[in-house]
Order: structure tokens, then sequence, then C-alpha cells
């Protein structure tokens, strides 16, 4: 079969602030990951994916956009960029770059401008009111509507008030959405991870978001979110963004789809479109938030993939930068997440791996006086922020392990000697060993990378067994999920 370089790709993300410093503020940055671009080759994977990089206040480290064509001066320049992604491409390394089109930076120029007056030209770039009209909730505490005294209306945010939400009903502020984006092709990119993707379109008469009951921490979850989120116009503006694409040769989308509930597989399969003309690729989240059970893992995957159908691909992931490490999720046991990485490297599809995940990295410890995440910051203690899953890279013993010769902007993990790159090179059974014989062993069986899974039942719940099928080739996975010996009869 000849598959797009997506359908059966491993990608690589790498949260710019924590993977390599190279000028000594304790904050990594571009010329950092361009030092390190032979490691992640030796790797073995085909694409890196990068947190946002562009010019922001940092109110959510980046996830506040405020010029999506320079490149905030704490990563670099965007002579920087160019560099990586011509360094990039000679190591034939893909690179992903994240889009935040839901909302930009308060300090926008586009908002700036909408904020002057009611009638200015990017009047209606973002979603304005003369009265607070619905009971939306901001996703990181609060309204969803703040008051601004210059323009005199209210305008909608979906996380923070520094995070003005972006109106895709309106014809021109689509058109500069797509400007920036045709200029992140023309540079070379090859595909972007577009952030909060379902959420771009509201409903136009703003409607109350149904209750739910019951008490939680966070007021935001006390809403059924339909319709400050998954509109049903989201499908044709990201049929337009997906025909933009596909102007340029070769390059995809991967969307993050917000849920309500754990698992929604089925949602994150609907914006790949019907007959795969939205998103090429979708993250779904199911086996994130899915106990470590034979049984259920397999009840998930399966569930994914009749979503997804034969037809589209299905994206697979266990770690990113909001949620907790999977290895501390399994109580920093390193066998659980060496089965969790077999699992993963052997489904069909895309495989997305996060910084660290390789080396079996656990959670750092950040208490809350040094809580940087403004989630944490908020919610503390019900919700401790994402600062422990974004701890620096480890890369050498000593003081600072490599990753700078400054302050560390958040701590490392303990015992980071442990972790570190320079040990696991010369252990013959470590975990960056068991990673990167992995993706060699899926390199080389196309079965595992695109063969037609199927699922066999067991009476015994630990175990779980499931063929691949490609052709005339059949391979046999059998997983053991308990500490013990078992049998498997094969027939």
């Amino acid at each position: 079969m000849d598959l797009a370089w997506w359908e059966d790709c491993v990608v690589y993300q790498i949260y710019p602030r924590s993977f390599q410093d190279s000028n000594g503020d304790g904050i990594g940055d571009l010329q950092g990951i361009v030092q390190r671009l032979e490691y992640i080759k030796d790797l073995g994977v085909d694409a890196i994916w990068l947190n946002p990089i562009f010019t922001s206040p940092m109110a959510d480290f980046g996830y506040d956009i405020a010029d999506y064509r320079s490149i905030d001066p704490v990563f670099g320049t965007m002579e920087d960029a160019e560099l990586l992604i011509e360094k990039a491409h000679g190591l034939s390394l893909k690179v992903i770059f994240d889009l935040v089109l839901n909302h930009t930076s308060d300090k926008h120029p586009w908002f700036l401008e909408s904020r002057s007056s009611k009638d200015n030209e990017k009047a209606d770039y973002y979603i304005w009111s003369d009265t607070v009209p619905n009971n939306w909730k901001g996703a990181f505490g609060g309204k969803g509507w703040t008051f601004d005294k210059k323009r005199g209306q209210y305008y909608f945010h979906s996380f923070l008030p520094q995070q003005p939400d972006l109106n895709w009903r309106d014809t021109k502020a689509v058109d500069s959405i797509f400007d920036e984006v045709r200029f992140w092709l023309q540079k070379g990119v090859d595909g972007f991870r577009l952030d909060v993707i379902n959420s771009i379109i509201k409903d136009a008469s703003f409607r109350n978001n149904p209750k739910i009951l019951g008490s939680r921490p966070r007021p935001y979850d006390m809403q059924r979110h339909i319709f400050d989120r998954n509109r049903p116009e989201s499908h044709s503006k990201l049929k337009l963004l997906r025909k933009l694409v596909d102007t340029f040769p070769d390059r995809m989308l991967v969307g993050e789809i917000m849920v309500e509930n754990p698992g929604e597989p089925e949602l994150a399969a609907s914006y790949l479109g019907r007959t795969g003309d939205e998103l090429n690729l979708s993250f779904d989240f199911s086996l994130i938030n899915t106990s470590f059970s034979a049984q259920k893992w397999q009840r998930s995957a399966k569930r994914w993939y009749e979503a997804v159908g034969r037809h589209r691909t299905p994206a697979w992931v266990l770690n990113n930068h909001d949620v907790s490490r999977s290895v501390s999720r399994l109580s920093n046991n390193e066998d659980k997440a060496r089965l969790a990485a077999f699992f993963l490297f052997t489904q069909r599809g895309a495989i997305f791996i996060y910084y660290g995940e390789e080396l079996g990295l656990r959670h750092s410890f950040v208490c809350k006086k040094h809580m940087a995440d403004p989630v944490g910051r908020r919610y503390w203690p019900f919700h401790k922020g994402r600062d422990p899953q974004r701890g620096p890279m480890v890369w050498n013993v000593g003081v600072n392990h490599g990753f700078t010769k400054g302050e560390p902007w958040l701590p490392f993990v303990k015992r980071a000697n442990w972790y570190a790159v320079e040990n696991q090179e010369i252990e013959g059974n470590s975990m960056l060993s068991f990673y990167r014989s992995l993706i060699d062993f899926r390199l080389d069986e196309p079965t595992l990378r695109r063969g037609v899974c199927e699922f066999h039942e067991q009476k015994n719940p630990n175990l779980m067994v499931f063929s691949r099928t490609l052709g005339k080739n059949r391979m046999l996975v059998v997983l053991n999920f308990s500490s013990q010996r078992l049998s498997v009869a094969l027939g």
C-alpha cells in the first residue's frame, strides 16, 4: 500500500521550554532542539511536534499567541525556526508545529483593533456581546465573558481572559487565520497540531449550556458543553482548512478534540470527516483515562478502531504536556510502562510519544509556591497543575543534567541521574534501548504499521491477544497484564 507518511508514522512531541537550553537562561529553545536532532533521529521516529513557539505574553505558556508569524525571543528567532526545519528535513524528519486557532492573546494586533471600536475592520474577529448572554464558563476558572471598558462590550474566552476566542463565523477572520496557516506551509512546515479545534464554532444564539447535577471542583465541569463547542458548522470550516493544506504536497493536520467524558472516540473520529476530508488525524485520549487492565484497554482500542474504520487512520497516544506521565499513572512500575509501550507500537496508524517517555521519565515534584501553570495555581490541591509532566529532559549525570548551564525553569525529576540518556545508552536493557528496539521492529514490519487488527477474546482477564494481518502476512501479539506467568491456547 502506498500510504501518506502520517498514516503509519511515529511522532516525537517536544515541549520546547523543557527539552534543551542553548543559552543558559534555564529555558529550552530552538537552537537546543537543533543540537539534539541526531538523538531524535537515532531514536527512529519520523517526525517532531513542537508545542507553540510563537510570540506570546506566556499567560498560558504559548497557547496565547500574540503574533503567528514571529518566534518568541525566549525560544529564539525566525532564523532559528528556519534552521530547525532545514536541519530536520536533512535528517528526513518531518516538522509539525502547534497552532492555536480557537483563540489568540489579548495582546494580538487583531484583538487590539477589534476592541478599539464596534465598527473597525476587525470588529467581528472576536465574539462580542452587549451583555453576559449565557452561562458559559472559562476552562481555567470564572465566567467565560469579560467586560472590555474600551469597547464597552463583553468578549468570550474559552480559557483565560487573556485568551479571547476568535469568531470563525466571520469570513474575514477566517481568511486571516488561513493566511497565517499558509505562511508556515510556505516555510516548509509539514503539518500542524491544532489546539482544541472542535471549539472553533459557538452557538449563534448563545444558548445556555445544560447544567450537570452533582459537585465538581471546577465550575466548567458542571455543564454539558454542547453550545460552546462541537457545533455542526465546525466541520465545514475544517473542510475548508483541509482544502488549503492539501494545496501543499504531503502536509497534514492532527487535532486535539476536547471531550465531555474521559473517552469519546466517536466524537474524535467525526472530525476526520466521513470521507476523510477534514483532519488527517485526531487524538482519542481514552487509553490515558483507562485503568491498566487487559480487558479495559482492549475495549477502548476496539472502540477507537470501530470509530475510525478501516479507511481512516487512528492516532495513538499515552502521554502529552496536559496529562500525567504514563509511568507515574502506572504507580511508577517500569514493567507496566514497557507493556504499555509494546501495546502502543503494535497498533495500526500513527503513534505519538512525549519527550522523556522513552526514558521512563516520571513526574517532577513542583510545590504550590513554584507552580507556573494557571490551572494549578487556581485549583490547587484539586488539580495540581501540569508542571510536573513538563519537567526538563535529563541528558547527562551531574549538575543540571546537560539541559542547561543556568537555573532550570522547572525542577528535574527525583533521582534524575537514573533516567539520564547518558546512562541508558550504555545499558542494553534500559527503557531507551527498549523504545529504540520497538521502533526499529515496527519499522521493519509493515504488518504492524498497516495491517488490520483483530482482537481474540480470552478467558483469562489478564491476557490480551490480537492479530495483525496485511495481505498474506499475519502476526500474533500476546500481552500479559499481570505479574504472573500465564499460558495461552493458540488456535
